[in-house]
């Protein structure tokens, strides 16, 4: 539990720290409704908050549809509209994209999350002073919720069910290089047999490092980088 299982621009994570993070998320979002079978929409760059909510739905038994943080508002509105999803987490600075969405009651719930909402106190302060004050503000009166109102301790412990490995565990999207991009279904077993296969393809073993320069919404970042490396 004290290994570490992450690093991200500075900030050291332990597994224990990390898997209590999860729990703390999953709760976070069975308070907001997300249930087994639900779909959660997340659109993130490569970070901790995109990687904690995957593992945070998936022990809900949700399903995670994994979409490119830069698609285009009516992009947005039909990957939604694909993946059946209600929640959707996203940055504070892709707010417009998914407006019109919650406006039209396509989302029920838009959770907000800065970039340096993970960082240590004065890295967090570095980013603010450098980027943070380029991001455009979000109204207060938005109809949001925040990524660190999931992190607080006051929700109740959310019952975890048992879940099918071949039950579905995530979305992810065509490159549509061939016409508009489709929705991939994979399974638990999938994940389980991707992380399983490149690992032992590369010859991972626990303790070695692995750098994610992949993104998220790619099966590659997210299957055989991150899930992998967790696994292992």
């Amino acid at each position: 539990p004290d290994a570490v299982a992450y690093e991200f621009l500075g900030a050291t994570v332990t597994y224990r720290e990390f898997g209590q993070c999860i729990d703390q998320v999953a709760d976070g979002l069975a308070a907001l409704g997300l249930r087994a079978g639900d779909r959660l929409t997340i659109a993130l760059p490569t970070s901790p908050q995109g990687v904690i909510a995957f593992y945070a739905a998936l022990r809900l038994g949700a399903v995670c549809a994994m979409i490119h943080p830069l698609s285009t508002a009516p992009e947005v509105e039909r990957l939604l509209t694909i993946s059946r999803s209600r929640i959707a987490l996203t940055l504070d600075a892709l707010y417009d994209r998914f407006r019109g969405a919650r406006a039209s009651g396509l989302l029920d719930t838009l959770i907000l999350t800065h970039l340096a909402d993970m960082l240590p106190p004065l890295r967090r302060l570095g980013f603010w002073l450098v980027q943070g004050r380029k991001i455009p503000r979000v109204p207060r009166d938005a109809p949001v919720r925040w990524w660190r109102e999931l992190l607080a301790p006051h929700a109740p412990s959310a019952p975890r069910p048992v879940l099918e490995t071949n039950a579905m565990a995530g979305i992810l999207f065509s490159g549509g290089t061939l016409g508009t991009p489709k929705g991939i279904m994979l399974s638990h077993r999938n994940f389980i047999a991707d992380g399983m296969q490149l690992a032992d393809w590369v010859g991972m073993r626990e303790g070695d490092r692995v750098l994610v320069v992949l993104p998220l919404f790619h099966g590659f970042g997210l299957g055989a980088l991150v899930n992998a490396g967790f696994m292992h």
